[in-house]
């Protein structure tokens, strides 16, 4: 392994916002000479969670260089108030236990295995409506392809952007994405308000017009009969 660029590159690492710990990835990683790589890392801010993905690659004299990275702001699912209940007890299931389960025997309890079956019974009667909770608690899981409505979901808690390096002098850190994916999810809401009260103005002179029109088509009918009836 080159120490040099493995320390170069844990320097840029822990200037984005990696913890120290982040040598030990880098040697992992590297041990395998594979032609890229990326490296995960989470930040919770508040009820809301940063996820960042630094992708690797080998440049010139099969040195290892930054490419880019990409931060993913993933919003707190807030539960409606008839799933509160399924969610609570979903939130209390090792999921990763269970799927490790089908193939290690003895990773799992048999009273967890019929919890679990039970709320499974439970969200396929909930419809499409349980795939909220299926996406709060099995995202990134090898159970997230059992989420029908997946890419709507992500469209609607989720927002990312990629940021890419070019300086060796300018880096752009984590903090500066989570600032970044803040801003542009407050202007995303404010659009999309926007966009809810344009639709409901134009629905509102919709159902007006329609109103008015039945008025007009009835008035003149019974005006025209008063006349005739008039002796």
């Amino acid at each position: 392994m080159n120490e040099k660029n493995i320390l170069s590159l844990k320097t840029r690492l822990i200037q984005l916002g990696f913890e120290t710990s982040v040598e030990t990835l880098l040697r992992c990683n590297i041990c395998f000479l594979s032609q890229a790589f990326d490296l995960l890392f989470t930040k919770q801010v508040g009820k809301d969670s940063f996820q960042f993905s630094v992708h690797l690659e080998k440049g010139e004299a099969d040195l290892y260089e930054l490419r880019y990275y990409t931060a993913t702001l993933r919003r707190y699912v807030e539960v409606p108030i008839e799933l509160v209940t399924l969610s609570d007890a979903m939130q209390l299931v090792d999921w990763s236990s269970l799927l490790n389960g089908k193939v290690v025997p003895g990773q799992i309890d048999n009273s967890s295995i019929q919890t679990a079956f039970e709320i499974l019974g439970k969200l396929q009667n909930a419809g499409t409506a349980a795939d909220l909770l299926k996406y709060k608690y099995w995202l990134d899981t090898p159970l997230e392809s059992m989420i029908l409505q997946l890419a709507d979901l992500k469209n609607e808690w989720e927002i990312a952007e990629r940021f890419y390096f070019f300086d060796e002098n300018l880096i752009i850190t984590f903090d500066d994405a989570i600032r970044f994916l803040s801003s542009r999810w407050i202007e995303k809401q404010i659009v999309a308000r926007k966009k809810l009260l344009v639709k409901k103005t134009m629905a509102d002179r919709s159902s007006g017009s329609a109103a008015t029109g039945k008025l007009l088509s009835k008035n003149p009918r019974k005006f025209t009969k008063r006349i005739i009836d008039k002796p």
